[in-house]
């Protein structure tokens, strides 16, 4: 099945249709609900509601526009609607941040790391570093999922990136004057 065929499957209430979908995104919808949420239990009920939002909007989907950016859309706003609602502080926890780097079986210092450098970046610069880093989006994109301009997508991206340039210097820095 492609995913045109699944689309229209959808509208049908086809379930393998949806199961397709489903299977072929799930990643990326955890993924981009878990940069924003970061718990795992929330995270799977925002997956949930992300996936009935689009069947009942799945009428309005227009095929000009990428699916996957469109049902990510869908996803992002959603998180950002219960993570408004909710008032929590923003904490990663190293125990939960596998998700950032499912493909890794990283060793404890490289979760420390990992968790370092992304605690370093804003909540946007976040999320577009996970889309173009983990999820292989690019910034065009990126731009249509988080609903920003694509200069300022462009923006913040190098703007990330040089923030985690130079905490990689003065990681190794500090590295070697402790070995």
């Amino acid at each position: 099945m492609n995913l045109k065929a699944a689309i229209d499957g959808i509208k049908s209430k086809d379930e393998t249709a949806f199961e397709f979908i489903y299977n072929s995104t799930s990643s990326s919808v955890y993924g981009i609900i878990m940069s924003i949420i970061k718990d795992r239990n929330k995270a799977e009920d925002i997956m949930q509601e992300t996936y009935i939002k689009m069947i009942r909007s799945i009428n309005s989907y227009n095929d000009k526009y990428n699916f996957k950016s469109w049902l990510l859309a869908i996803a992002r706003n959603t998180a950002l609607d219960h993570y408004r609602s909710m008032v929590k502080e923003d904490v990663i926890d190293i125990q939960e941040s596998e998700y950032l780097f499912p493909t890794q079986k990283s060793e404890a210092e490289d979760n420390h790391l990992a968790n370092y450098f992304l605690s370093l970046l804003d909540e946007d610069e976040r999320e577009i570093v996970i889309l173009f880093a983990m999820e292989n989006f690019k910034h065009k994109d990126i731009a249509e999922i988080v609903g920003k301009p694509l200069g300022t997508v462009t923006w913040l991206y190098n703007k990330a990136m040089n923030k985690l340039k130079q905490a990689s210097k003065e990681v190794k820095r500090w590295k070697k004057k402790i070995f």
